[in-house]
């Protein structure tokens, strides 16, 4: 019993253990089920999660689309400057400005076949099929990093690829950068066609010596437009693409050679050359022009820097854009402007101005700087310089534009006596005594001003005055027109914005607002030889006041015009008060006392003005002709006294004009015809009758004519000692003698108003 007991409990405990056995082993199995359940659903997740990663990746860098806007890739181009013809009044290229890269915008259309066949054929042969990406490029060069299958590196991308390295300047090495390359790809061949495509491409691409694009590259190489090359040329352009420095036709003509072979090879074996244009492609002989690139090295010229700023300048004031910003757009918005230049005024003055023979000698240890304007009678710049000394270098100080000068005595004429004959207040014979003023009625010494010649003359007339640059008279003269209008006057009407109104300077209020600045050019800061020119143009044509500009219009590269130039010239002085103003320097130059007597020519009428300021610091002639105001201005850049013993400016400015109107036609200036010329009294300035002494012949306007000579019973009629009684008997004797007794009579008392209150200013009452 016991034995069969035992018996029993050992095979009921081999049950038990196999059970335990199985239940472990279901156990374990179940626990590894779950565990295998959980990696799964794990590697799930997190496959999940890596996939909503890479496409938040992705799509952060795919959805940039601002910077896949091929509208866009024309930004970043060469700026044209055009100049027109002379002869034909036609434009042509003048010169480009860029910052460092030269680029040119040229249409698909305008592209020959051959060149975007020789792109596809060396760059991305499947091009036409393939969708912005060639995963088989792609794969290939992949491998090839690895496993060199391929001699040299093999390159994946595409020409769509390669253009959108072109415009992001996205090409690190990098697989995030490769990936945004590919989607940004395809995406681009979604949008755009492939022609469109081809179009960017070869406007962006680098091409050697600073030029980007094929228009800018074909004009280096070849001196042409891209449309004119044949297949030899065009393949010669492709085969720069792959290395422009190794590549490059004027230093490494034998590589570019031997690429440009490759090319066409693959033109001929893609069949985009039969076998006839292939070989003579081969066969044809490459010219590279050099002159082209010869021109883009030298320094650009005094104009160009003018033209640079006045964009510039007015890119900010018409358009509200930053400085920064303009100067961007000019140099790489792929403007087209339309200057106003004449190049060949433009390179003889250059030329001329450094020619040492046309600088009289002075006795200075160095010789001064010196700058010229010639400027038309419309406000255009033709030509300009701003220094005698050779330019080496772009946008330098340039003085014929930037630098403030005290005007001297070239500030009465547009300041002073033009304003003065303009109101009826002088006329070319009005005699007013050269004497100075009191400036401090309690200090008897303190005279004022003193003139460039010792001593002062007494009595003279407005012609005489001006002739010898009198200070006083001019003073005498500002005082009755006033400073403040003949700051209004060149301010508002003729454009000179570098007046000072009021300006603090140590502590210190200065105005240009006074006798000294307006009556004899001792500005506050200066102005400028173009300032100075665009004033003057009022003398040669009649009255007219045009701004000065370099340009007449600035078209964007689309096409669309962003600035343009109002050149409608604007009536400021009457056509009368600018023929008598003519006339009257025209004496300066031909007459008996005239400073400007050196810059006479033979085949041109000159009306000029000489102009000095204090301590001879700066000095001046300003020409005006039937063609041209001539600006020549001379001194140093540290202010110091320049030592002559001929006056130079006005032989200067005759030794450059004289050789260009040596080959003009004879032209008269513009006469208003309510404008006289007749006989005066020398002795009382009046209208001159048979009993008159001694006279001249003057020029008046016929609605303000001076009063009859009275025979010279009262001798100081038309002098500033007039009295009221004479004045009754200038107006009797002129309706005597058949003149118009009330235009006479308005004339002659105007004028004794004038003489009357001109004594008092001479007088020791007068105060500054």
């Amino acid at each position: 019993m016991l034995k069969k007991k035992w018996a029993g409990s050992s095979g009921d405990a081999q049950k038990n253990s196999a059970a335990t056995k199985k239940k472990k082993m279901s156990s374990l199995l179940s626990r590894f089920g779950r565990g295998l359940a959980i990696c799964v659903l794990i590697c799930i997740i997190t496959g999940c999660i890596v996939a909503s990663v890479m496409t938040v990746f992705i799509l952060k860098y795919i959805q940039n689309e601002d910077e896949l806007i091929l509208e866009n890739v024309k930004l970043g181009f060469t700026t044209i400057l055009y100049a027109k013809n002379q002869k034909t009044d036609e434009y042509y290229e003048l010169q480009r400005i860029q910052s460092t890269e030269n680029r040119v915008w040229v249409d698909y259309s305008n592209m020959p076949k051959y060149l975007y066949q020789a792109a596809i054929a060396i760059e991305d042969k499947r091009f036409p099929n393939h969708i912005g990406v060639d995963f088989r490029r792609t794969a290939g060069a992949f491998v090839n990093l690895f496993i060199p299958i391929y001699e040299s590196k093999q390159g994946g991308s595409t020409i769509t690829q390669q253009l959108i390295k072109n415009i992001t300047k996205d090409d690190d090495v990098r697989i995030d950068r490769k990936v945004r390359e590919i989607f940004r790809a395809i995406n681009l061949e979604k949008r755009y066609s492939k022609e469109q495509i081809l179009e960017s491409y070869l406007n962006t691409i680098a091409l050697g010596n600073g030029t980007l694009g094929v228009q800018s590259a074909s004009n280096l190489y070849f001196g042409r437009d891209v449309k004119d090359l044949n297949a030899a040329e065009c393949a010669a352009l492709v085969a720069i693409t792959k290395n422009p420095t190794r590549f490059n036709p004027f230093t490494h003509p034998e590589d570019n050679r031997e690429r440009q072979l490759q090319v066409l090879y693959e033109m001929n074996a893609q069949g985009y050359l039969n076998q006839k244009e292939y070989e003579e492609a081969k066969a044809f002989d490459l010219v590279f022009e050099t002159e082209a690139y010869k021109q883009s090295q030298k320094v650009q010229s005094w104009f160009v820097d003018n033209l640079i700023e006045e964009v510039i300048a007015d890119l900010v004031s018409v358009k509200g854009y930053t400085r920064t910003y303009a100067q961007e757009q000019l140099l790489s918005g792929g403007y087209r402007i339309y200057t106003t230049i004449d190049q060949e005024l433009q390179t003889y003055l250059e030329t001329a101005y450094t020619t040492s023979t046309n600088f009289p000698k002075l006795k200075n240890a160095q010789y001064p700087e010196s700058a010229f304007v010639i400027l038309g009678l419309n406000g255009e710049v033709k030509a300009l310089v701003g220094s005698n000394q050779e330019k080496t270098a772009a946008r330098v100080f340039n003085r014929a534009t930037q630098a403030k000068r005290h005007p001297g005595s070239t500030i009465k004429p547009i300041a002073t006596y033009s304003q003065a004959i303009e109101r009826g207040l002088i006329n070319w014979s009005t005699i007013v005594e050269d004497s100075p003023i009191l400036l401090n009625p309690a200090d008897p010494t303190s005279l004022y001003p003193n003139n460039y010649y010792e001593g002062y003359k007494g009595p003279m007339t407005i012609s005489e005055a001006l002739q010898r640059s009198c200070n006083t008279i001019a003073v005498k003269t500002l005082q009755k027109v006033t400073p403040q209008v003949s700051f209004d006057f060149l301010k508002n009407k003729l454009g000179i914005h570098s007046l000072v109104e009021s300006k603090v300077i140590g502590g210190k209020t200065y105005t240009d607002i006074d006798i000294s600045p307006m009556g004899l050019g001792q500005m506050t800061d200066g102005i400028t030889p173009l300032e100075m020119a665009g004033a003057y143009q009022i003398f040669g044509n009649g009255g007219l006041f045009t701004p000065t500009h370099s340009y007449t219009k600035v078209l964007d590269s689309n096409g669309d015009v962003i600035l343009e130039k109002n050149v409608a010239p604007t009536r400021v002085i009457s056509a009368e008060t600018a023929t008598i103003m003519n006339k009257l320097l025209q004496m300066v130059v031909t007459g008996p006392f005239g400073t400007g007597r050196n810059a006479a020519l033979t085949t041109m009428p000159v009306a000029g003005k000489t102009g000095t300021s204090q301590d001879d610091e700066n000095q001046w002639f300003i020409g005006v002709t039937p063609y041209y105001v001539g600006v020549c201005w001379l001194g140093f850049d540290e202010p110091e006294t320049i030592k002559y013993t001929t006056y130079a400016p006005p032989v200067i400015w005759k030794n450059i004009m004289a050789p260009i109107y040596a080959k003009l036609a004879a032209r008269s200036f513009p006469d208003s015809p309510n404008i006289v010329s007749i006989p005066y009294c020398t002795k009382t300035g009046l209208l001159a009758t048979d009993k008159c002494p001694e006279t001249a012949t003057g020029w008046y306007n016929l609605a303000n004519l001076p009063a009859l000579c009275n025979g010279h019973e009262t001798e100081n009629t038309n002098q500033e000692s007039g009295s009221s009684s004479s004045s009754s008997s200038g107006s009797s004797s002129s309706s005597s003698s058949g003149s118009s007794s009330s235009s006479s009579s308005r004339s002659s008392s105007s004028y004794y108003s004038y003489s009357s209150s001109s004594s008092s200013s001479s007088s020791s009452k007068v105060s500054h």
